[in-house]
């Protein structure tokens, strides 16, 4: 959003400068590149692929397994959508014993 701002600011004191057919002129051509670019743009969002949603775990407690799953944290189940951004921070101990602890963040 302020680089939007920023760019017309600046294009706004270039054409102050100019006299009314040049500025025209230029007005039209940057015209045409944005609406390419506008173009550029929506075509990727349409066709980039989507992301799953963003995870975020902290101050998870302590994870103890003797011979079963213990979690704390967050597991997530396989999927085809690649996860979105995950962060993980503080997380409490994990301790297993012929099984598997998780405190923090697990996709399958």
């Amino acid at each position: 959003m302020t680089w939007t701002g920023l760019a017309v600011a600046v294009l706004a004191g270039v054409l102050s400068f100019l006299s009314w057919d040049r500025a025209d002129q230029v007005a039209g051509v940057v015209s045409a590149v944005v609406g390419v670019a506008a173009l550029g743009v929506s075509v990727y969002g349409a066709f980039s692929p989507s992301r799953g949603p963003d995870v975020q775990v902290s101050a998870t407690g302590r994870a103890t397994s003797r011979g079963g799953d213990a979690n704390t944290g967050f597991v997530a189940p396989t999927s085809t959508t690649p996860p979105g951004s995950v962060s993980v921070s503080d997380t409490g101990d994990a301790e297993a014993d012929g099984g598997s602890a998780n405190t923090g963040f697990r996709q399958r």
